[in-house]
């Protein structure tokens, strides 16, 4: 009951400040600006391919020991990707299906949790190396964005990211999971079962196994960046189908940035509200207007739907399947 209060409470903060946005920047306009181009949306769902592709093959490289193909990594982040569109507690609900799913084709709950949980270390951590090379880019080049009020907390935000990403890096590496069984052994009032205890071992001497292979989190690193320079150009090419040509470091700068934003809201549902706001105070930085701004976040809007929708339905069939 608590959760879901928590969760419409967020819903509705989420609401008012889409409601917010939708009233102060021009949301009108931007609507009817992208629905002059409704013929050309099919586009926005083959320039997501790249996104999800490059992080279908992340997640293979995490698993190279079994036989997870590409094709059903591919459906499984498409389909995950989704409901932490479509349901309640978003990203986290998102990762739960991935490990689901995983088992289900055949990893071991160990070798799907453990992966899925270094997969969003690597894809912090390549968002934080993009990002921090975005804002080295304005900083040479615009040198009265520091002025700006929102870089402060930007920076904030990035600092906070880039420690968060290396204290669970160190955490793994001092096998946290194990150490956690150890000290919980001694409190009378925290007892674990046996066989969490071992599922739990298990999942940190992966975790522990993961980090000592350098070439695999290069590989799985590498393609999380590809992933994401994937999103600028889904930014791109729908800012080139209503007829605006920006330059690549510009589409970049607004994938990353608003990405940031976007993480550290993670508690609004599907970022109701934050990632248009998102969109137009970085669109602000690279000297978008803020109609331009909002349309890029409508059009996002629509291709989730586009592509998320039909995700959905996808996972119900295959859940239904799994469970005759």
């Amino acid at each position: 009951m608590k959760s879901k209060i928590k969760y419409l409470f967020f819903l509705l903060i989420g609401v008012f400040l889409f409601k917010w946005v939708y009233g102060t920047f021009s949301g009108e306009d931007a609507l009817n600006l992208v629905l002059d181009y409704k013929y050309y949306f099919h586009l926005l769902i083959i320039a997501h391919i790249p996104t999800l592709y490059f992080d279908a093959l992340t997640w293979v490289v995490l698993t190279k020991k079994s036989n997870l193909s590409v094709l059903w990594s591919f459906v499984i982040i498409w389909i995950s990707q989704a409901t932490g569109k479509f349901f309640p507690t978003g990203n986290i609900t998102a990762e739960f299906v991935r490990i689901y799913l995983g088992i289900k084709k055949g990893l071991s709950p160990t070798e799907s949790s453990s992966s899925v949980f270094i997969d969003l270390v690597i894809a912090t951590f390549s968002l934080f190396l993009i990002a921090f090379i975005s804002f080295i880019y304005l900083v040479f080049n615009y040198q009265e964005i520091m002025l700006d009020e929102y870089i402060t907390y930007f920076i904030f935000s990035l600092i906070l990211i880039f420690f968060g990403c290396i204290t669970f890096y160190l955490l793994i590496r001092k096998r946290f999971l194990k150490v956690f069984i150890q000290k919980t052994k001694k409190v009378s009032f925290f007892k674990l079962s046996f066989s969490k205890i071992v599922s739990l071992m298990r999942i940190d001497k992966a975790l522990f196994n993961f980090t000592n292979d350098k070439v695999i989190l290069f590989k799985a690193l590498s393609f999380r960046l590809l992933g994401w320079l994937g999103g600028a150009f889904e930014i791109y090419v729908f800012l080139w189908i209503i007829g605006y040509e920006p330059q690549i470091i510009d589409v970049i700068i607004i994938e990353s940035f608003s990405g940031i934003i976007r993480a550290i809201a993670f508690f609004i549902p599907a970022g109701i509200g934050v990632q248009e706001l998102a969109f137009i105070v970085v669109g602000d930085f690279v000297g978008l207007s803020s109609q331009i701004s909002f349309s890029i976040a409508i059009g996002r809007r629509i291709r989730e739907i586009l592509v998320g929708a039909p995700a959905i339905v996808a996972w119900l069939f295959l859940n239904k399947s799994f469970k005759k």
